[in-house]
């Protein structure tokens, strides 16, 4: 239980590989699929080749995220006293990338897009409302952070402001690619993606950080 608490942030940042990666790994096993075309989810669409991969894959990363929650939550609440003041935030925090884990990762991996019908299926709408949730969750992610951080670590909170921003303009420059059919729409939605990785890699660090105090 000690090496999985001091080690946890390796578990974030392995998440953010393998969660990352997927696409690109995925994309070179379907020939004719194009990273800066197409969005992520069409690799688990009913018509895809590679969609059992893509459904298994979204669902273990989505679990070890699931996973990794447990030594953030130690990091807040056992290992520092400068935190104890915003317990609500850290909550919050928690509860965002719950979120995104469950909705944007496990919800994927188990209820495909249909683009062979022209109406909402239920798998459709499920996955659709799981995804909004998971990624509003990881957009409210960094705000929170710079709160949680504003007093004990000023630095980490201002960069955290700036994925906040930046996650804001380039999820509002993703919605709107993929509602009118923005033909490198694959190429926003990755910059998005990255926008909401960083608070992960951002809280990571900054619990390796402490166990070298």
């Amino acid at each position: 239980m000690k090496i999985y608490r001091k080690y946890g942030w390796l578990l974030l940042l392995l998440f953010v590989l393998c969660d990352g990666g997927m696409p690109y790994l995925l994309g070179t096993m379907w020939d004719g699929f194009s990273q800066t075309k197409q969005v992520v989810s069409d690799l688990g669409s009913v018509t895809s080749p590679v969609k059992t991969y893509f459904e298994h894959g979204s669902i273990m990363t989505g679990s070890l995220l699931l996973i990794a929650l447990p030594p953030v939550q130690y990091y807040f609440f056992n290992a520092d006293e400068i935190f104890q003041d915003k317990r609500r935030e850290i909550n919050l925090l928690l509860f965002s990338i719950t979120a995104f884990a469950i909705g944007d990762c496990i919800f994927t991996g188990v209820f495909s897009i249909n683009h062979t019908t022209s109406g909402l299926t239920l798998d459709t709408i499920i996955h659709g409302l799981g995804s909004g949730a998971g990624i509003l969750g990881m957009l409210v992610a960094p705000w929170l952070m710079a709160r949680i951080f504003a007093k004990a670590k000023p630095k980490i909170a201002r960069i955290c402001w700036f994925i906040f921003y930046g996650a804001l303009l380039t999820s509002g420059a993703n919605g709107l690619a993929q509602l009118f059919s923005f033909t490198y729409k694959g190429v926003v939605q990755r910059i998005s993606l990255a926008f909401l990785y960083l608070p992960l890699i951002v809280l990571a660090f900054s619990m390796q950080q402490k166990k070298k105090k």
